[in-house]
């Protein structure tokens, strides 16, 4: 099964490690993170350029920022899992 972040990229829900509220990285080492993530080319966004992030969704090889809320994310792949 597949979780849709938005913006039109989905990610294998077996992939998924973890489901963070965005607001969790506004601290300076969250910022760190999330600046070398950026550098390593291993964070997508999945915004559309122009939401604000209000998740972060890591799985096995990359992180993922996207305007849909980590509760809503988190709904999405227990419902992927019930199905399997």
């Amino acid at each position: 099964m597949f979780l849709h972040l938005g913006n039109g990229v989905s990610v294998r829900t077996k992939d998924v490690i973890a489901i963070h509220d965005y607001a969790l990285f506004a601290s300076e080492d969250g910022a760190k993170s999330l600046a070398k993530r950026k550098a390593e080319g291993t964070l997508v966004l999945a915004t559309g350029g122009a939401d604000t992030p209000k998740s972060l969704v890591r799985t096995t090889g990359k992180a993922y920022l996207s305007m849909l809320s980590a509760t809503t994310l988190a709904r999405r792949s227990r419902l992927a899992w019930d199905k399997e």
